[in-house]
């Protein structure tokens, strides 16, 4: 951005030719004709030629103030830029590195799952058989314990039966 100093100092390096004030020129261009007017005289075409001469200068003047900081900020930038982008090729090598890492890695916990999985469906089968048998072998082993009792209970009667008839004789 330039300052109004530095304008100012161009200003005052233009030579003392455009000390005269003249108007400006309507047009962008500084070599234009002059409108027609009804006095041409070559002082009219005099100032012309200073006024386009003037804003050459003040144009050469204003390109050398802000051309070189311009130029290095151009360099900078470019700088930067490259700099950027090997940062970004250098991000992108470690995000595929790490991608590749990760997805193996996630694919190996993946396996895993399925494997833990498999092997807790056959334990919890196993689990169920062995409460399944469990359960049978209780309700068995009621039914014997029963059996034995009236089994023994028999014997018992058997036994007082006969006692009876022995003592009843």
């Amino acid at each position: 951005m330039l300052k109004s100093s530095n304008i100012d100092s161009v200003l005052n390096e233009l030579p003392e030719q455009a000390e005269t004030k003249v108007d400006p020129p309507t047009t962008n261009s500084p070599k234009s004709s002059p409108k027609p007017n009804t006095e041409t005289t070559s002082s009219s075409k005099h100032q012309d030629i200073d006024c386009g001469l003037a804003s050459l200068q003040l144009s050469a003047g204003i390109l050398q103030i802000a051309e070189p900081p311009l130029d290095h900020v151009r360099s900078q930038l470019r700088e930067l830029i490259g700099r950027q982008n090997k940062i970004y090729i250098d991000l992108s090598k470690e995000k595929y590195k790490l991608d590749c890492s990760e997805v193996a890695k996630l694919n190996d916990m993946m396996n895993d799952v399925r494997r833990y999985k498999d092997k807790l469906i056959k334990i919890k089968k196993e689990m169920q058989s062995i409460y399944q048998r469990t359960k049978d072998l209780k309700k068995r082993a009621a039914n014997v314990a029963a059996c034995k009792q009236r089994d023994y209970q028999r014997k018992l009667d058997r036994q007082h039966h006969e006692e009876s008839l022995i003592g009843g004789q």
